[in-house]
């Protein structure tokens, strides 16, 4: 990124925070907030590489090596760049000292003639188009001559470690902050994280195989034995955060710790749940009534005129006496409309 690029990128990040009317406590919350947003955008990103699969030919090994070692951003990226190595011709000229040169020539379109000097031992070289001192992607051109060349794995320092999948996954920090000792409480917490994370890389490397699983745990054992050597042990801590400042969880003074006798608990696997479909009831049969049997399931209630509990009321009773009561009362209806006095016109 150049220096102009670099400051309008600042610019629009600090637009949505400051206004002319923002005090300084208002753009340190603001602030505060928009770098959580930040590490919450990366964390999803990391979930995403990590978890989601990128589907590749079996015969693409450039692509398949950077599906393995790129973030998704990036490989996309480097995909595009790899998609348009077809558009491209190569032409082998005379080497210079120990690098080869190359004149890479676009097919068809708008002329390019670019050359790329490579190290055939080390592959190392350089492209005029410098894109990868500038984005830190290999370009079409470099590519183009490592298909040329049958090379089925990007080289070691082409690929930046910033562009890894594992870039976020240990953060750097500061001995120099671990050593200070204003806040108690600040800086154990810091020396824990800084702990969890050297203890993470080392377990990721032993996890490889179990030759070196078995160092790990040895050399674990030999450091736990250091550190506990003149201290409480971690059980009593644990006891003591439960209540029991004695090291004593019994009623009759027994200490804890050294019940040999105290059952182990059996851990067993979840029940399975149903995730499809609708859960069925356990007082039916299992089949799903309709909306009419449900409907003939409901409560009888009490018709007001005929006294009785039925599946009607009285606008739809069935029984006689309502019927002829609905009759009159609509008799009714029409002489009282038939003998209203109409006006005359003058």
């Amino acid at each position: 990124m150049n220096t102009t690029g670099r400051s309008e990128s600042t610019n629009s990040k600090f637009d949505h925070l400051v206004t002319p009317t923002t005090n300084l406590k208002e753009f340190v919350i603001k602030f505060d907030d928009s770098l959580k947003r930040i590490k919450k955008r990366e964390s999803d990103e990391d979930y995403d590489t990590e978890h989601k699969f990128r589907i590749v030919k079996d015969d693409e090994f450039l692509l398949k090596h950077a599906a393995k070692v790129y973030t998704r951003n990036v490989y996309n990226k480097f995909k595009y760049e790899l998609s348009q190595v077809n558009k491209y011709k190569v032409e082998e000229h005379e080497a210079q000292d120990s690098y080869n040169i190359y004149m890479v020539k676009r097919k068809f379109g708008e002329p390019e003639e670019l050359v790329v000097k490579l190290n055939l031992q080390t592959y190392e070289g350089t492209c005029e188009c410098k894109n990868f001192e500038f984005v830190g992607i290999l370009c079409r051109h470099f590519l183009k001559v490592f298909v040329r060349l049958d090379v089925d794995i990007i080289p070691d320092h082409f690929i930046l470690p910033r562009w890894k999948q594992e870039a976020n996954k240990f953060r750097v920090t500061e001995l120099e902050v671990l050593e200070k000792d204003g806040n108690a409480e600040e800086s154990k917490t810091l020396r824990l994280g800084h702990m969890c994370q050297e203890s993470v890389k080392l377990a990721c490397i032993a996890s490889c195989s179990h030759e070196d699983y078995l160092i790990y745990m040895e050399a674990m054992k030999d450091l736990s034995k250091k550190l506990n050597k003149d201290k409480v042990p971690l059980s009593a801590i644990s006891e003591k955060a439960n209540g029991h400042p004695d090291g004593t969880s019994h009623p009759d003074g027994t200490s804890h710790p050294d019940d040999t006798n105290a059952p182990s608990i059996l851990l067993l696997d979840p029940n399975i749940s149903q995730t499809k479909g609708r859960k069925k009831d356990v007082n039916t049969s299992g089949r799903l009534k309709s909306s009419i049997e449900l409907s003939s399931e409901r409560k009888k209630r009490k018709c007001k005129a005929c006294n009785k509990y039925a599946k009607h009321d009285s606008r739809n009773c069935p029984s006689p006496l309502n019927v002829k009561r609905q009759r009159t009362e609509s008799f009714g209806d029409g002489n009282a409309v038939e003998n209203e006095e109409v006006p005359h016109e003058e």
